[in-house]
C-alpha cells in the first residue's frame, strides 16, 4: 500500500487513541510526506495536508511544535492554516520562524501578534522582509529598544508619518537608534531635523556621510543660522522637490489660497504645508520650516494672521504640528487667545521684517 495511503488510514486511529508519542510520530512521518512533495501538490491536496496536520497538532508536546515550525519555515509552500496557527502561537519559540519566514501572514495577523504578543514575537516581526506601516506603528510604540532599534533597521520596514514621528522620539538618548533611523533614505526631512535637533555630536558626524544634507546643512540646522546655506539643500531635498512643483503650479494658475493649505495640512502634507506657505508669504522654505518645527507656535500664528488667515485654518496647522511632535493639544485654547489679540498689520509688518531679513541675507 503507498505510503499516503497508509498514513490516512493511521489517522482516526491515532486520533482516537490519544497517545501523545503517537501523535508526534504521525505528524512528523506526514510532515515528511507534504515537503517531500508540496511543491508538486494541488490546492486540494495542500488543503488536506493543512487539514490533518492541524488535527495532529493538538495535544502535542512544545518540543515538537518547535520542531514542525522550523521545517515548515523553511518550506517554499507551507500548509497555510497550520502556519498561521503556529505563527500566533503564544510561545514565541514555536512563533518566531513563521512569523519571519511565513509569507502567506496578512497585516490583520500581524497587527494581532503585535499588540499581544512578546517582546520575542515582536522581534521576529521586524526581521520579516516588508514589514508594513499599520504593524510598524504597533511595533515603535509597544516595542523594547532592541524591536525599535531592529523595525528601524530593516529597509523593508515602511512607516507612517506618525511611525516616523515616534521613532524620532524614541531616539532621544539612544545613539545607536538615532543612527539607524537617520540612515533611512525615507525619512521626510522635517523629521531628520528634529532627529539632528535631538542628536548627540557623535551622531550627527555619523549622518553627515549618509544622507544627501552636507555636514555644513546639518549644523546649520541644528543651531538655526545661515538660512541662505538651508535653502540651498531645502530646495534639494526630494522631499521637497514634488511639493514645490505641485505648489508653484497651482500658484501659477491663481489656485494657491488658504482652502488650499487648509487641505494639505489637515491631510498632514507637511512639506505641501510649508512649501505653499512659503511660496504664500514670499519666505525661503527653512524660515517657514523652522516657524513649523518650532514648539512654541507665536511666529506661525503671526505668519497665519499677516496672511489673512482664519482661526479654522491656523487651527488646522496647528494640529499638524502637534502630530508631529507628539504634543497633545491643550495649549490649542491659548492659541486661539493669542491669535485673536494679534493685529494683522502688526503681524504684515513682522512678516515685512522677515523679508527684509532675507534680502540682506
Amino acid at each position: 500500500m503507498p505510503e499516503p495511503f497508509r498514513l490516512m488510514d493511521e489517522l482516526d486511529e491515532t486520533l482516537a487513541s490519544g497517545s501523545t508519542p503517537s501523535r508526534t510520530r504521525l505528524l512528523r512521518r506526514v510532515t515528511d510526506l507534504y515537503l517531500d512533495g508540496a511543491i508538486h501538490y494541488s490546492d486540494e491536496q495542500i488543503s488536506l495536508f493543512d487539514d490533518v496536520l492541524g488535527r495532529l497538532l493538538s495535544d502535542i508536546e512544545e518540543s515538537a511544535k518547535r520542531e514542525l515550525a522550523r521545517r515548515l519555515a523553511a518550506a517554499p509552500m507551507p500548509p497555510p492554516k497550520v502556519a498561521r496557527t503556529l505563527a500566533l502561537d503564544e510561545t514565541p519559540a514555536v512563533a518566531a520562524p513563521l512569523l519571519i519566514h511565513n509569507a502567506n501572514l496578512d497585516d490583520a495577523d500581524l497587527l494581532a501578534c503585535a499588540r499581544k504578543g512578546s517582546q520575542v514575537h515582536l522581534l521576529a516581526i521586524t526581521k520579516r522582509p516588508v514589514v508594513n506601516e499599520p504593524v510598524t506603528d504597533v511595533l515603535v510604540v509597544r516595542g523594547s529598544d532592541m524591536v525599535v532599534r531592529s523595525v528601524a533597521d530593516n529597509s523593508g520596514s515602511r512607516f507612517s508619518d506618525a511611525g516616523f514621528g515616534a521613532l524620532v522620539r524614541r531616539a532621544d538618548g539612544d545613539d545607536v537608534l538615532a543612527a539607524r533611523v537617520g540612515r533611512r533614505p525615507d525619512l521626510p526631512r522635517h523629521h531628520f531635523v528634529r532627529l539632528l535637533a535631538k542628536a548627540s555630536e557623535a551622531v550627527r558626524e555619523q549622518l553627515q556621510a549618509g544622507r544627501k544634507e552636507t555636514a555644513e546643512d546639518i549644523r546649520s540646522v541644528v543651531s538655526r543660522v545661515a538660512d541662505a546655506i538651508a535653502t540651498r539643500t531645502a530646495a534639494d531635498s526630494k522631499d521637497y522637490a514634488a511639493a514645490t512643483a505641485d505648489v508653484d503650479a497651482l500658484h501659477q494658475a491663481g489656485s494657491l489660497g488658504e482652502a488650499e493649505i487648509r487641505g494639505y495640512a489637515g491631510s498632514g502634507r507637511f512639506e505641501h504645508t510649508t512649501a505653499a506657505l512659503a511660496r504664500l508669504a514670499d519666505l525661503p522654505l527653512p524660515t517657514v520650516e523652522r516657524l513649523l518645527l518650532q514648539q512654541r507656535p507665536e511666529s506661525l500664528l503671526f505668519l497665519a494672521k499677516a496672511l489673512g488667515f482664519g482661526w479654522p485654518t491656523t487651527r488646522i496647522i496647528l494640529l499638524m504640528r502637534l502630530r508631529q511632535d507628539g504634543s497633545s493639544d491643550q495649549g490649542l485654547d491659548l492659541a486661539r487667545s493669542s491669535f485673536d489679540r494679534i493685529k494683522r498689520a502688526t503681524a504684515e509688518q513682522v512678516l515685512d521684517f522677515q523679508r527684509t531679513r532675507r534680502d540682506h541675507a
